[in-house]
């Protein structure tokens, strides 16, 4: 990779909006955060802009220096038209053509990705990927994304939605989940959904051990006080983390057998939890794939854990300007 290029990464949260400048070859010069939470797109697009010249001005190069930009969205959103469509954080962003307010406003050229996918992107390029041409970066977090690399590309799907991992049914008529279908993966292992089962199955329970570590409010109980409440032993906590772990390792095992990759990368849970949350799931794996592919992937932690949303952006444009073979 060319360092001489310069590059503005956005990676757009349903909180918070990082925005960053950085090198094709991984160097980060510059990060800021922009607070977006319940926010409108005509306030917020401008700030965008000046943050970005205020990033190159600090690094002391001018937007002539920059090659061009990249954006994480959310989904669901139109791809090949760089427009945010109805991001589920977000109500206020509705149909915001985000990429060309930011190509007229900024005078570069600017490449649009799904979130999951330039987090698997990220990987690829400065951390646990590296190297890697066959694995798939699953997000692991509020809710369950997947970014995939098969055979050196990544995987967009016919109507740029291929990745949608945390949404294939893997219990019939099961739990519902914030997507509108039943069952799904991510209503069993995502930290939106464990945390709102738990509110609901403990509302007439105020005396419980997991309030008492939510600080006694029930509504703020999530993911972080179930790890605590495994931590310590709680019955009721720990049974949810088996049934988890459980329905984790039916999942990865269905991706293994599905694409045979070298590695599954595991976001925030993974590298946040440790061994409590690997465990389990290596133990349970060996149900749902086979052998042989099972010995020829690795279940690793995200190595840019926290900041890899300092390179998500960044690492969209610098796979958009690869497909046009500038890199």
């Amino acid at each position: 990779m060319n360092s001489s290029k310069y590059l503005l990464g956005y990676d757009v949260g349903g909180t918070k909006i990082v925005a960053s400048l950085g090198t094709v070859d991984g160097k980060i010069l510059g990060t800021q955060r922009i607070e977006n939470k319940d926010t409108y797109p005509d306030v917020i697009l401008p700030m965008m802009v000046e943050t970005s010249k205020k990033l190159v001005n600090e690094a002391g190069i001018s937007m002539q220096d920059v090659r061009a930009f990249g954006i994480s969205t959310p989904g669901p959103a139109d791809i090949p038209n760089g427009i945010m469509t109805a991001p589920t954080n977000q109500k206020y962003w509705k149909n915001v053509p985000i990429r060309k307010f930011l190509e007229d406003n900024l005078g570069i050229e600017g490449f649009f990705e799904n979130d999951a996918n330039c987090g698997a992107l990220a990987e690829w390029y400065y951390g646990a990927g590296k190297g890697c041409d066959d694995f798939l970066y699953l997000t692991m977090s509020t809710g369950i994304g997947a970014g995939i690399i098969a055979a050196g590309k990544l995987v967009r799907g016919t109507g740029f939605y291929g990745g949608e991992a945390g949404h294939f049914v893997i219990e019939q008529n099961g739990r519902q989940c914030n997507c509108g279908m039943k069952g799904c993966y991510e209503a069993y292992c995502g930290g939106r959904a464990i945390a709102q089962r738990i509110q609901e199955e403990l509302k007439d329970q105020p005396n419980h051990p997991l309030i008492a570590l939510a600080g006694g409010k029930l509504e703020d109980i999530d993911f972080v006080t179930l790890e605590k409440g495994v931590r310590a032993g709680d019955a009721y906590s720990l049974a949810i983390w088996d049934e988890m772990s459980l329905k984790n390792a039916q999942a990865f095992g269905a991706f293994i057998n599905i694409f045979n990759p070298k590695k599954l990368i595991l976001g925030t849970f993974a590298w946040a939890c440790g061994d409590l949350f690997m465990d389990p799931i290596k133990k349970y794996l060996p149900q749902f794939c086979w052998k042989e592919m099972l010995e020829q992937c690795e279940l690793v932690p995200s190595a840019l854990k926290r900041d890899i949303g300092a390179y998500a952006g960044t690492a969209a444009a610098i796979y958009g300007l690869r497909e046009k073979g500038e890199i």
